[in-house]
């Protein structure tokens, strides 16, 4: 369990680290999200509803595939922590514009 816990919370570590180094930029999957979330509320206001506010809060997030591929990858490879870094900095994308920020 203790090993467990230690590697998940390793690959946050890198995860939320390769976020901050280029903090304009965000994962792919919060990407994903935001989208999502946004057509969402678009299909709420047709309805004459809303999505809660909560949902446009900064979320736990979940360690995304790639980055637990990646560190799989480096492992075997004996890459080197700058290098790994540097390939997750890689695979962030632009933060999407949302209609109606929150």
């Amino acid at each position: 369990m203790r090993l467990t816990a230690m590697s998940y919370n390793l690959m946050r570590v890198f995860e939320e680290i390769s976020k901050t180094q280029q903090p304009e930029l965000i994962h792919p999957s919060d990407k994903k999200y935001s989208e999502a979330l946004e057509i969402r509320q678009q299909q709420a206001q047709k309805r004459d509803r809303f999505v809660t506010p909560l949902f446009f809060q900064a979320r736990i997030s979940r360690i995304s595939s790639y980055t637990i591929r990646a560190v799989q990858n480096a492992i075997i490879t004996g890459m080197s922590l700058q290098c790994f870094m540097s390939s997750l900095v890689a695979r962030l994308v632009s933060r999407p514009q949302l209609i109606g920020e929150h």
